[in-house]
């Protein structure tokens, strides 16, 4: 029995030692040096680690830059939103327009009871027999000749104290409710408030190009940006957006010579050199050519008719598309003067 269990044993012995022969065949040099051991790299494997590690450390970087301008940038809009909510505050026109529409009574007052669009407590004399009995004149038309006149001594007030004042524009149901300025170029107040100092939401500015009186001028354009806070000109979208809203909402913008009211006629998305925000026309013939080539490219479609007689407002801000040379276009027909 003994005998038995000491060959057993010896064959065991004997089917290990072949194991550890056979082991020792396979075993690559680089598990003989230990796992800590490093074959020397080729000129071309080093070259490849030094580059894929480049390319990951760079990849890291740009991340880090696009988070940090990001975060700049949408503080910057922040504190833009902050500024024009305190210009909100001082003046608005929605008052106003509400009440020359016959919409609400007591316009010209604003909720907090300061007269809208007034840079103090008391507005300026109105032109002199507006606000006098006259024959022929209903109360309701007194009114509204008020509500020009307190919209224009307003505006001119502004005008002292910032010159670059061009008016103001409004439009119901969005956020658009600012004065509009005009630089001596369409640079300046990209990156500025109307007050002059440096705004990362910039201004709602007219072409540098039009002439003082709007009338004047066959095609009134006015730039903005579109912020991702929803200021500025951000809700030209809806516009857009919304077939009932391009067709029910009107534009107003008015100077320190009246009220002028706008009806949109044209949406559409153009390259930013497209010729859309032309301000100068050899005559009246280019500039109705000019309108019905507009018309043909509306994403919505309304039927207007123009003459020479007529006058247009352009609305222009980016798409937010991803696409940085792309701008969203608002055309809209002159309907209606109150001076």
């Amino acid at each position: 029995m003994q005998k038995k269990r000491r060959h057993a044993v010896h064959e065991h012995k004997a089917a290990d030692s072949d194991v550890f022969l056979r082991s020792l065949d396979e075993i690559t040099p680089e598990q003989i040096a230990g796992e800590g051991a490093r074959v020397k790299r080729t000129g071309g494997e080093l070259l490849s680690f030094l580059i894929e590690r480049a390319v990951y450390l760079f990849a890291v970087a740009v991340f880090v830059v696009c988070v940090v301008e990001l975060a700049i940038s949408l503080g910057g809009q922040i504190a833009g939103d902050m500024f024009y909510d305190s210009v909100a505050e001082k003046w608005s026109a929605s008052d106003m327009i509400s009440g020359l529409n016959g919409q609400a009574s007591g316009a010209g007052a604003a909720a907090s009871g300061v007269p809208a669009m007034s840079a103090s407590g008391s507005s300026e004399p109105f032109v002199a027999g507006v606000s006098q009995p006259i024959m022929g004149v209903t109360a309701e038309m007194r009114e509204k000749n008020e509500t020009v006149e307190r919209m224009k001594a307003s505006i001119a007030s502004m005008q002292r104290q910032y010159p670059d004042v061009y008016g103001w524009i409004y439009i119901e149901d969005t956020k658009i409710d600012y004065p509009v300025v005009r630089g001596s170029d369409n640079d300046y107040y990209l990156s500025h408030a109307f007050t002059g100092e440096p705004q990362s939401v910039g201004s709602i500015f007219a072409d540098y190009s039009l002439k003082d009186y709007i009338l004047d001028n066959y095609n009134t354009v006015f730039y903005g940006h579109n912020s991702s806070t929803g200021k500025m000109f951000a809700d030209v979208m809806k516009f857009a957006l919304s077939e009932e809203f391009f067709k029910t909402h009107n534009i107003y913008v008015w100077t320190s010579t009246g009220l002028y009211e706008f009806e949109p006629f044209n949406l559409a998305m153009f390259e930013y050199d497209y010729q859309y925000f032309r301000t100068r026309f050899s005559g009246p013939e280019a500039f109705l050519e000019f309108v019905n080539e507009m018309k043909q490219g509306s994403i919505f479609k309304k039927d207007l008719d123009f003459d020479e007689d007529d006058r247009i407002l352009t609305l222009s801000t980016c798409t937010k598309t991803g696409i940085k040379s792309k701008r969203y276009c608002l055309q809209a027909k002159l309907i209606r003067v109150m001076e």
